[in-house]
């Protein structure tokens, strides 16, 4: 099978990954691997085109290209697909649900981390991060469900971890939402930025949160006071350390894909 695999041309090895074929597409997805230089051009074709025609996807259920793109480009560290794919998240309708379902609360802020290129910018002699300011817009913004909006917190939290941004900026900019500059009727959000404050062991912060649990605006059924107190006075960090790892290999992120899929 691996031998036909590389005999076949790129458009067809696309061919391969673009339907469900009722298997999993295992030596293309490590054709594709092997021949990366080539396969990142048309790779990134496909997460521009979801991005801006989302219907050919969604119409077409048993189209799969999409996901098995942006993780691949994601293990490559691909920057160029960090803004069509945040545009997929932003996408009216909470389209990015029908596009990517449950692949998108596993791990759509860890494919946001690994496609960030920490590009800075200098402004008025002032250094910005577009592409973080990105991930705040889509934190912001209230069009969209709170859990695509909660992914900017699951990339945040990647990040810091990664060493990608700074801890300091981050625990600042916490601050402020636990200061009540976050829109979130539904209380989901808050309990997500509360869970990233614990797995960031920002414990400066308890005062905020606890704040935030008095004025009910976190959910107290998913995360308690006394969890937040017995979390940062243990010292001890949220047994969540695979949520938040880089993505280096697209067939352990997708073991059992194609069940899930189904």
């Amino acid at each position: 099978m691996m031998k036909e695999m590389q005999s076949l041309s790129m458009e067809k090895l696309l061919e391969e990954i673009r339907y469900d074929q009722g298997r999993y597409p295992r030596e293309a997805l490590d054709e594709l691997i092997k021949r990366r230089e080539e396969s990142i051009p048309e790779l990134l074709k496909i997460v521009e085109l979801v991005s801006v025609s989302p219907g050919l996807f969604t119409d077409t259920p048993s189209r799969f290209d999409h996901i098995y793109a942006v993780l691949l480009l994601s293990q490559f560290q691909a920057a160029d697909a960090f803004a069509p794919y945040l545009r997929t998240l932003q996408l009216p309708d909470d389209t990015a649900f029908a596009l990517y379902g449950d692949l998108l609360t596993n791990c759509g802020g860890r494919i946001l981390a690994n496609l960030y290129s920490g590009l800075a910018v200098m402004e008025s002699d002032l250094v910005s991060f577009p592409e973080l300011d990105a991930i705040f817009h889509l934190i912001d913004d209230t069009s969209l469900d709170e859990l695509i909006r909660g992914v900017g917190f699951q990339a945040i939290t990647a990040l810091v971890r990664q060493k990608k941004i700074s801890r300091e900026l981050i625990q600042y900019y916490y601050h402020d939402l636990l200061q009540g500059d976050l829109d979130d009727e539904s209380c989901i959000l808050y309990t997500l930025l509360i869970d990233s404050c614990m797995e960031l062991d920002f414990r400066e912060l308890s005062d905020d949160i606890m704040s935030v649990f008095e004025e009910k605006r976190a959910d107290g059924s998913m995360i308690a006071p006394d969890d937040v107190e017995a979390h940062f006075n243990d010292g001890t960090m949220l047994d969540k350390e695979d949520q938040y790892k880089p993505i280096t290999n697209v067939h352990e992120e997708l073991d059992g894909w194609y069940e899930w899929g189904r």
